[in-house]
């Protein structure tokens, strides 16, 4: 029996019935968890199918890379999916972190990609990025959240600062535009470094004014009509053994109200929600909508 309340709308036994039928094992035992409780010990097993011996994540987890071998993608998601559990002094997250520390680039960058797994499937937009990735942020975050510490984590921290300061752009009047996705881990990098109002720190002042206006921030280069909608830039899995007023400052609440509406419609007939980019196979289609099924369930409820 389902004990959390939902928006009206939302179909929770249809969503659980969806990812049950088409869903990896790691979403059914999310799903059950999110809507029955109980302990972690069932999702654990299922994430630590995808753990390397380095300490790294692979094999799949994330989707969009079907490499068994450890990479930032899906060892973030990892960690991600610890801090959702309230799991952070798990010792998989300090091990997780020691993996991104040793792939790490001099500057303490991560990759968005190894070139080992470009060797296996993957999608078409999974591609080495020059100079760092945007999952730097998801990482520095991480680290400084946890207490890790040491010469990478501060390199990386220092990356993250130097590319949000409105310095080296054209016009250091105006803070940079940040693309979409590197917009929703730098938010997350700066709420871990305690920011707690947009006027805080130039580049969330433009992104809140962006927000205010579109509601979404459009992914240039990306599908089309793909976006990354308020609700999804507000939802960081680190908020819950680490408050902040920073995510809900940058939206208006009528732009959070309305994105919400949209997440609530988004569910299909099937029961399940889905995503805005292409499938470019089969499994990694339903994959992915497992993931946005419990996704969407665990934004929209309390």
């Amino acid at each position: 029996m389902n004990h959390r309340p939902f928006p009206p709308g939302v179909r929770a036994a249809d969503a659980e019935e969806f990812v049950f039928s088409h869903g990896r094992l790691l979403e059914r035992r999310r799903v059950g968890l999110l809507l029955h409780g109980g302990g972690p010990d069932g999702v654990l097993a299922a994430l630590g199918a995808h753990r390397n011996p380095d300490g790294g994540f692979g094999h799949g987890l994330e989707p969009d890379v079907r490499s068994p071998h450890s990479e930032p993608l899906s060892t973030l998601t990892a960690l991600d999916l610890l801090a959702s559990w309230n799991l952070v002094d798990h010792p998989w997250v300090r091990s997780a972190l020691e993996w991104a520390a040793s792939v790490s680039a001099v500057d303490g960058t991560i990759p968005f990609v190894t070139p080992a797994s470009l060797e296996w499937p993957h999608a078409p937009w999974v591609r080495p990025t020059p100079g760092g990735s945007h999952l730097t942020y998801g990482f520095a975050a991480a680290a400084r959240l946890t207490g890790f510490g040491g010469g990478w984590a501060e390199a990386a921290a220092d990356w993250c600062r130097s590319r949000l300061s409105p310095d080296g752009v054209e016009s250091s009047a105006a803070p940079p535009e940040l693309p979409a996705y590197e917009a929703k881990y730098a938010v997350r990098f700066l709420t871990s470094e305690g920011l707690s109002d947009p006027s805080d720190h130039p580049a969330l002042a433009g992104l809140a004014s962006r927000l205010s206006t579109e509601g979404a921030l459009r992914v240039v280069g990306g599908a089309e009509g793909e976006k990354i909608h308020a609700v999804d830039l507000l939802h960081n899995p680190w908020t819950l053994p680490f408050p902040s007023d920073l995510p809900g400052r940058l939206v208006p609440s009528d732009v959070l109200a309305r994105d919400r509406g949209w997440l609530v419609s988004g569910q299909r007939p099937d029961g399940g929600w889905t995503v805005d980019w292409p499938a470019w196979s089969p499994a990694q289609g339903l994959e992915w909508r497992g993931l946005r099924t419990v996704e969407a369930l665990d934004i929209l409820s309390p």
